[in-house]
């Protein structure tokens, strides 16, 4: 169920003379853009919410530069960015409003395990751990995620912020952005290309050329000022104006004058953007065409690669139509309908909860231990930070049982019964809204992971949470793993 949507964050810096002039004469002096690098980027893992930063080069150039950074996706996004200069914060927007995550974030079914930001869950020590037994130890803190490089052409973008360097500044440029909740980045490469503005002639002439633009003007002004002069006068003899007729009439000539101004803005505007598309385009094009030149056997170069991709995403798409048809309950095929009903629940349990937007980007995100699978088709969901009740809070990863394997019994078998569960002391709730579920042992193969409880958020007021357990099936024991189960 790929949908393909292109995204492009563009920093802007622009000092020195002001933009071109449009429209230019064929062969009309003019300052046209350059690109002097591009680089793209990807992130080392498939769900994240960053925050991820880029550096972007500033050189101070005479007649000005832009940085740009952009975003390419084959789906929707939403994203936070800001803008540091010298350490300092000038600029922040936010971009996307529904992303295309359904398989970054906890649906309904599953446990959704919470702790304060950095802090971690962990059980107690009732009852003591046999021998041979591991225990997955709780989340630790880590560094902020990294960009790894990478080589393939992009060729689609889109613009979503702009700022410029002031004039003859060349402070160091920082883009920082990240996301409420994650995105699904397969797919998604994030570049930063470094444009500078340059004379298609020598320097000397286009200063002439400004020079002689500038006296132009001067002399169109004063004539056009004493022509007014002349009406004005001829008027004033015939008609006899008042002191109104004349605050009236200066009020119209200065509005006329900004909304000139206005327009002859929005046009140099458009033309700068129209110029650095071009310029990107044709650099870009020249990058695929050395690639292909030196890697003959890419199959993306022989030119059917557009049919074999395309035929990947129908047969995706078929795979997840059929998947949906067995697996209703998922939030990833829910309808409208669906999303209405249970939104309209979610809203009327969180009608008491504080609200509050974030105020800055989440936390660095934890490094898990991934436990056992707990069957055969379990999909990992990896941990992120949840903004509930005015606070990051963390939701640790979970493995996904499909409802196909907990009616088949194929989830996690063991050749005899766990050990007593331990006794837990839970530590304070991180939010009120949060519920304890405790934890439960898990076979890993060769022996028992305990795996810790933890704080959960109910996804309805009309769900209880179920304990995972073991049940004895001849000589074996079979889990069947926790989950909210309807009690009214």
């Amino acid at each position: 169920m790929h949908r393909r949507f292109g995204w492009l964050l563009v920093i802007t810096a622009c000092g020195g003379s002001p933009g071109p002039r449009a429209p230019h004469a064929p062969d009309e002096p003019r300052l046209e853009p350059k690109v002097a690098e591009q680089t793209w980027y990807r992130t080392q893992s498939i769900c994240g919410q960053g925050p991820f930063e880029v550096e972007l080069p500033t050189v101070g150039a005479k007649w000005g530069e832009e940085v740009e950074l952009l975003v390419h996706a084959p789906r929707k996004l939403a994203l936070h960015a800001e803008v540091i200069a010298d350490g300092q914060q000038v600029e922040q927007r936010t971009f996307g409003d529904r992303p295309d995550n359904a398989r970054c974030i906890a649906d309904a079914h599953e446990r959704l395990a919470l702790a304060h930001a950095g802090a971690g869950t962990s059980g107690g020590h009732g009852t003591p751990v046999e021998t041979g037994t591991l225990v997955v130890p709780p989340p630790a803190a880590t560094a902020p995620p990294a960009l790894s490089i990478v080589t393939e052409t992009v060729t689609t973008s889109e613009e979503l912020l702009r700022f410029r360097l002031p004039e003859g500044s060349t402070p160091h440029i920082k883009i920082r952005f990240w996301s409420v909740e994650p995105n699904d980045l397969e797919g998604v490469f994030f570049g930063a290309a470094h444009i500078v503005w340059q004379p298609n002639v020598p320097e000397a002439q286009y200063e002439a050329h400004l020079r002689e633009v500038a006296e132009r003007d001067r002399l169109e002004s004063e004539r056009a000022a004493a022509e007014y002069q002349r009406h004005a006068e001829e008027y004033a003899r015939t008609h006899p104006v008042t002191q109104a007729d004349l605050d009236r009439q200066r009020a119209d000539e200065e509005r006329a004058r900004r909304e000139l101004e206005d327009q002859r803005r929005r046009e140099l505007e458009d033309e700068r953007r129209r110029q650095i598309a071009a310029a990107l385009e044709v650099q870009r094009r020249e990058q695929r065409a050395k690639f292909c030149a030196a890697h003959a056997d890419d199959r993306d170069c022989w030119g059917a690669g557009g049919l074999r991709v395309h035929l990947e995403l129908e047969r995706h798409q078929r795979e997840a139509d059929e998947y949906c048809t067995a697996h209703k309950e998922d939030a990833r095929c829910w309808s409208s309908d669906d999303w209405s009903k249970r939104r309209t629940e979610w809203q009327q349990r969180l009608a008491t909860v504080p609200t509050c937007q974030p105020t800055g980007a989440p936390p660095a995100a934890l490094a898990e231990a991934q436990p056992p699978a707990l069957s055969p088709h379990a999909t990992w969901r990896p941990g992120y930070f949840q903004w509930t009740e005015c606070t990051w809070v963390w939701l640790a990863g979970q493995w996904r049982v499909p409802d196909s394997d907990l009616v088949a019994e194929t989830t996690t078998t063991a050749p005899a019964a766990p050990p007593p569960l331990q006794v837990e002391a839970p530590p304070p709730a991180p939010v009120h809204a949060a519920v304890w579920v405790p934890g439960f042992w898990q076979w890993g193969g060769s022996t028992w992971v305990w795996i810790a409880g933890s704080w959960q958020l109910r996804p309805s007021a009309t769900v209880e949470w179920r304990p995972a357990e073991w049940r004895a099936r001849g000589t074996m024991h079979v889990l069947v793993p926790g989950g909210w189960i309807h009690v009214r």
